[in-house]
């Protein structure tokens, strides 16, 4: 229990998450044996940025009739919390710190990752070709 507890914690990847929830689909989250883990499913139906995720959390609230202070638990928009502002930031940051004039992806990738894990890992689940969206972005940052 305290293994899918951390595992359903663990912010920088959405694939261990994703994975906890498909462990505990056949769980009935309504035994009070299961309080603590029904309270993180609700809050990653709420509030999980990879929509995946939010998703399989969602479906499980469903399933198990589970409501948010006596309401009914929406799937609502798909979000990622990202502006394209932000990202770009990020960008520039990470050109600007590695100094990197041509953009070396891995190099890039490692960066990445190491100054703004949440964001890579939702930016890797959203964007199907991660290497292209980036390549595409960092073609266009100004100089």
């Amino acid at each position: 229990m305290q293994t899918i507890l951390k595992e359903l914690k663990n912010e920088l990847s959405y694939q261990v998450r994703l994975n906890a929830i498909n462990e505990i689909k056949d769980y009935d989250l309504n035994d009070e044996n299961y309080r603590e883990l029904k309270e993180l499913i609700i809050h990653l139906a709420l509030s999980d940025r990879v929509f995946a995720v939010k998703q399989a959390a969602f479906l499980l609230c469903q399933k198990n009739k589970l409501k948010k202070n006596g309401e009914v638990i929406n799937l609502g928009k798909k979000n990622t919390g990202y502006s394209p502002n932000d990202i770009r930031k990020m960008f520039l940051k990470i050109k600007r710190e590695t100094r990197m004039e041509a953009l070396d992806l891995d190099l890039f990738k490692e960066y990445f990752q190491t100054i703004s894990p949440k964001m890579y890992d939702v930016m890797s689940y959203e964007h199907m070709y991660f290497d292209n969206w980036i390549r595409g972005i960092y073609k266009y940052l100004s100089k």
